[in-house]
């Protein structure tokens, strides 16, 4: 009798302690601060890709321009600027006086950036039925 509740005490430990170490496992993913999807170190093309945070990169630039009044880029110089940049991150980009991009602002679209939640997996179409 004493050997079974021995051994009964030894498969409920053994049973518990994958519990117990999911379970902090859990706590310890849910203490810990979730990552940006999007960065000051995110390549301008990958945050192009996405149309939410290409709207929140193009809101916080034509805000900045119109701080210092500038006017605003037609269509073109817009695509043409797009291309020239797209292989920088905005911390690169930073770099370029053109920008007009200092510590201060390059904060502000680092937290603008980091709020913008990651793009949604898209479902491959199903092919064609014949």
């Amino acid at each position: 009798m004493k050997r079974m509740m021995t051994r009964v005490l030894m498969a409920a430990t053994l049973c518990a302690a994958p519990l117990g170490m999911a379970q902090a496992q859990v706590q310890a993913q849910q203490a810990a601060p979730a990552q940006p999807y999007y960065t000051l170190d995110t390549k301008i093309a990958d945050i192009f890709a996405d149309p939410n945070a290409r709207d929140v990169f193009g809101a916080f630039f034509r805000k900045r321009g119109e701080a210092a009044g500038q006017p605003e880029a037609s269509p073109e110089e817009q695509a043409n600027i797009a291309q020239v940049i797209k292989n920088f991150t905005p911390r690169q980009l930073a770099t370029f006086p053109q920008a007009n991009l200092d510590e201060e602002g390059l904060k502000t679209l680092g937290e603008a950036l980091a709020k913008v939640p990651a793009p949604a997996a898209t479902a491959t179409p199903a092919p064609a039925a014949n």
